[in-house]
Order: structure tokens, then C-alpha cells, then sequence
């Protein structure tokens, strides 16, 4: 019988590159249990920039690791983790921007690169788990909407933080002809992923439509779009996507 591997040696292989990084969380998802996949995200780190890396090439996509899916417990166990991997990467995007420097550079990029992979698996797995049920208990509805949530905020909170505050003491510190050297086409990527994005939204908002809630006691209804707030309303959302543009605007012309 073959050796499982423990959480610690995949999470080290993930951190290698980000090529073993990508298809160490497309296998983990694919082969490990639920639980696991909930303890490797809460572990994970990614992997330090080296010299030759490309930071400009096109994103790789997770998509094929948002199945199978479990259920909203199990998923939100997984949310969970992938949200602490969120919160530990947005520190060190912040100490970046405190303390910008050309070794630096490649790092904050490569952890913005990662953030935003993760940040298109988090909806994809999402609009997997939603594709699993017609008819939701009012706590299913609340965890599908807090996945959504996070998902959403975390990415905003990384792109203000790289967006406006590190490129801005980056520049300050380093100066124009080298930022543009180093950061090259890195707004497309930003862009791409906003797209995805505006996707995903669409695609949970139609599925949503779809769907019904089964409160106890009461006649089903369609799920609502407030629960407890978020940003699923249409003011917060027209709030939300104008913070995203003008982060991803200041991004790109800061470097114009």
C-alpha cells in the first residue's frame, strides 16, 4: 500500500513553483477528502519568486479542481481554509507595500498572481455546489451567500492593497523606468480576472433565480438577495465594482 502523504509535504510541494502550486491543488481536490482539502488550503503557502520567472504570462485556470464538491458544510469548512490562505497572503501583500524594494517586487506579484486563481476556483467551486440542489434549507442559502461574499471581498481587499498601495510606495521607491521593467502587462492579468469575475456574478445571480429556500414552517420562497447583508443588493454591488475599477484604473495608469 502506497504512503498517504501528509497536509505538510503537499503544502511544501505547492510552494516549489507555481506550476507544481497549480497542479498540487488541482490534484488535491481531485483525490484527497473534503477535510483534507479544507486542511491543505488552510496551510498553503505560495511559492517565492525566482529569477526568470515570467510574471506577465496568462494566468493558469483551477477550474478543474472545483469538482467534486461536497456538501455546504464540507464546503464551508473548505471556504474556511481558503479563506485563511487569503487572509495570511493579504499580510504579506500589505507588508509589500510598507516596505517596497526590487526583490520584493516579484513576490508581491507572485502572490497577486495566486490570489486571483484562487479567488476564480473559490466561485467556480460555488457555482458547483449551487448546480448540486434545487431546494436549499435557509442555512444552505446563508453559507452559499458567505462563500460569495468572501470570495468577492477578499479579492477587492487584495486589489486596493496592490492596485493603489503597493504600486504607488513601489514607484515612490523604485522609480518609473524600473516598475515598468518588472511589472510589464501585469494590468491584463488584473483585468482578466475582473472579467471572470463580472462572469461568475451573472452565472450565481441566474442560478439564484432558479433556486428555493425551504424555511421551516413557512411556504418556500426564492432566496433573497439580503441575508443578513452582504453585498449581493444592487447598490452595494454598483459600490463594489466601481472600488474594483478604480483600483484596477489607478493600477494601470500609475504606469501609463
Amino acid at each position: 500500500m502506497s504512503k498517504v502523504a501528509t497536509i505538510s509535504s503537499l503544502v511544501r510541494q505547492a510552494a516549489r513553483s507555481e506550476a507544481e502550486f497549480v497542479e498540487t491543488i488541482k490534484s488535491v481536490c481531485a483525490e484527497e477528502s473534503l477535510d483534507r482539502v479544507a486542511e491543505f488550503f488552510d496551510r498553503l503557502n505560495v511559492p517565492r519568486s525566482v529569477e526568470g520567472d515570467n510574471l506577465g504570462d496568462p494566468l493558469d485556470t483551477l477550474a478543474d479542481a472545483a469538482t467534486p464538491v461536497g456538501t455546504f458544510e464540507e464546503e464551508k469548512a473548505i471556504g474556511d481554509g481558503m479563506q485563511k490562505y487569503m487572509e495570511r497572503h493579504l499580510r504579506k501583500v500589505k507588508w509589500h507595500a510598507t516596505r517596497p524594494s526590487a526583490a520584493g517586487a516579484s513576490n508581491a506579484m507572485l502572490v497577486m498572481r495566486e490570489v486571483m486563481m484562487v479567488t476564480d476556483l473559490r466561485l467556480h467551486r460555488l457555482r458547483a455546489l449551487l448546480a448540486t440542489k434545487d431546494e436549499l434549507t435557509p442555512i444552505e442559502w446563508s453559507t452559499a451567500r458567505e462563500l460569495m461574499r468572501s470570495g468577492y471581498l477578499n479579492f477587492r481587499h487584495f486589489l486596493v492593497q496592490f492596485g493603489t498601495h503597493w504600486i504607488d510606495s513601489s514607484l515612490t521607491e523604485l522609480g518609473r523606468e524600473d516598475m515598468e521593467e518588472m511589472v510589464g502587462s501585469f494590468h491584463e492579468l488584473i483585468d482578466d480576472t475582473i472579467r471572470l469575475l463580472e462572469e461568475h456574478r451573472e452565472a450565481i445571480e441566474s442560478r439564484r433565480q432558479e433556486l428555493t429556500v425551504l424555511p421551516e414552517g413557512f411556504p418556500p420562497v426564492k432566496p433573497p438577495r439580503y441575508f443578513g447583508g452582504d453585498i449581493m443588493g444592487p447598490g452595494p454591488w454598483r459600490q463594489y465594482w466601481n472600488a474594483v475599477e478604480d483600483s484596477a484604473h489607478h493600477f494601470r495608469e500609475a504606469l501609463a
